[in-house]
């Protein structure tokens, strides 16, 4: 178990259970780590009842010997947690398919939040796609009759855009590719395009629930965040 999923489910209280620190500890042992630690936190496992506030201490503990940083932002977690199994199925280690049960269950326990339309997005495509029907597909450009290497270039978008300073409620909104005002009206809209509000430009807001728009705003992102680091060094 990765260091991000009980750092996860730590912050999302309602998801932690005292066990997953034990059961992380370990994994970190079979792994090779030895910090005294994570081998008396390992060793709660032997316990027939667990200390909750004797396992909370040694977790705390782990932390500091192993030079973790726990996550603050719930939502920030949640970005990080949600890459990382991205990044086991493009690894290898899980299955594309389980990658998105995967999303779509956080989406699910968690009210949806904004990014994991992206997976909730996808995998109505795919089915429909699959059923033969719906005349809208949100990830359409990418070819939906090889649905795990779909999956594999969503994984790729979504942890490249976790990365990134997003708009609010990213993708459900519409941005302005000239002025980049942002609008969440109509948000379920299927429609791709349509006139910017502020600027008047016609078919300049896109809709980011498309997988092309996402593609092209991570990209300008990921190229201005390399200009603001650049010009930083130079000062």
């Amino acid at each position: 178990m990765n260091f991000l999923e009980p750092a996860f489910k730590r912050i999302d209280d309602s998801w932690i259970e005292t066990h997953d620190y034990v059961d992380w500890a370990n994994e970190l042992l079979e792994g090779g780590c030895d910090a005294p630690s994570v081998w008396e936190l390992a060793s709660c496992c032997l316990d027939a009842e667990v200390d909750a506030v004797l396992v909370e201490r040694l977790f705390q503990s782990c932390v500091t010997e192993l030079g973790l940083e726990l996550p603050h932002d719930w939502y920030d977690a949640l970005r990080t947690y949600s890459s990382n199994i991205c990044q086991k199925m493009l690894l290898g280690e899980m299955l594309p398919w389980d990658c998105v049960e995967k999303m779509l269950a956080i989406a699910d326990d968690h009210q949806q939040p904004y990014i994991h339309w992206i997976w909730i997005d996808l995998a109505r495509d795919l089915h429909a796609w699959s059923a033969g029907t719906g005349a809208v597909f949100y990830n359409g450009t990418l070819g939906l009759d090889d649905p795990e290497e779909c999956i594999r270039v969503v994984a790729k978008q979504f942890i490249a855009a976790c990365a990134l300073p997003l708009p609010h409620q990213y993708p459900l909104i519409w941005r302005c590719d000239i002025c980049e005002a942002t609008s969440a009206e109509n948000n379920q809209s299927e429609a791709r395009t349509c006139t910017c509000s502020r600027c008047g430009r016609s078919n300049s807001m896109k809709n980011m629930r498309f997988f092309e728009h996402r593609h092209a705003l991570i990209t300008k992102l990921a190229m201005r965040s390399i200009m603001d680091v650049s010009a930083a060094t130079v000062v």
